[in-house]
């Protein structure tokens, strides 16, 4: 991976890679594997709205991470870049809803603790990148 190009932070780069990884084999092993909580989670009409759209929000998670901070620079989606906070509090949504299609179906204590520790875990991530974006923004004005 080297050093990082741009400013570029690998381990929130890393981070927004895997969890947008994540959120696709999550999709996937809910699409496929009968025998998995997170598949009678899909089963549901609002688990399956969720499920797609944890898919999706994972894929944009997956772009931004790769395009902004792995490929060269004159490929860039800046939408992803400025609206980062956003795709990671999607992701975090997607994890916590899933909770009350859960709970009120299923009522599986793993399942609860596995969405409340990715959703947790995406929204500390989230806020850590948007206070240390406004920091550079602010660094970039001052010191220049």
């Amino acid at each position: 991976m080297g050093a990082p190009h741009n400013g570029v932070d690998r381990a929130g780069s890393v981070f927004r890679m895997y969890v947008g990884g994540n959120a696709i084999v999550t999709w996937y092993v809910a699409m496929t594997d009968p025998r998995s909580l997170m598949y009678l989670v899909a089963s549901t009409r609002d688990g399956a709205v969720l499920i797609w759209l944890l898919m999706a929000v994972g894929a944009a998670a997956l772009l931004d991470a790769v395009v902004n901070d792995f490929l060269p620079d004159r490929f860039h989606w800046r939408i992803g870049r400025r609206q980062r906070h956003y795709i990671l509090a999607a992701l975090a949504f997607c994890y916590i809803a899933q909770l009350y299609v859960e709970f009120f179906n299923l009522r599986s204590g793993g399942l609860l603790a596995y969405y409340l520790w990715n959703a947790a875990t995406i929204m500390f991530i989230a806020f850590i990148d948007a206070h240390q974006r406004n920091k550079d923004n602010q660094c970039s004005t001052v010191c220049n």
